[in-house]
């Protein structure tokens, strides 16, 4: 049998592929749990429901998280990021144009985006929970 040699473009491809496949596995992990979340507590929701959920292994799961809280905990950093980053750039616009923008107004515009939203409402519950308030 010949020895088969893989192109390093061949590799670059799979390992991109493989990052893509990764990502769309967690994506559904997450989308999963929030959409349990919104009939659910995260205690009452467990790693089998919320894997047929998102139509994955338990063995996906566990290569990409420890633990349910894990999911929430990187979602909220993502999130919190995201909500930095936004509002630099708002800083930024109204130093740079001088429109008016609060803190206060910013975090309005937030809660608006995401009223009655019953995951949002388990979320906001385990986040103080978690950080005991």
């Amino acid at each position: 049998m010949s020895k088969r040699n893989i192109s390093p473009k061949s590799l670059k491809n799979l390992y991109q592929s493989n990052k893509e496949a990764n990502q769309i596995t967690r994506e559904s992990i997450e989308t999963a749990l929030l959409h349990l979340m919104e009939k659910k507590e995260l205690p009452q929701i467990s790693i089998s429901e919320l894997v047929k959920k998102a139509g994955v292994s338990r063995n996906a799961f566990y290569r990409n998280y420890k633990s349910k809280e894990e999911i929430l905990e990187l979602a909220y950093e993502r999130a919190s990021q995201q909500w930095m980053d936004k509002w630099k750039e708002l800083q930024s616009k109204m130093h740079k144009t001088g429109v008016p923008q609060t803190f206060s107004d910013f975090l309005q515009q937030q809660k608006e985006k995401v009223a009655d939203n019953p995951a949002l409402a388990n979320l906001s519950q385990w986040l103080k929970e978690k950080v005991g308030h």
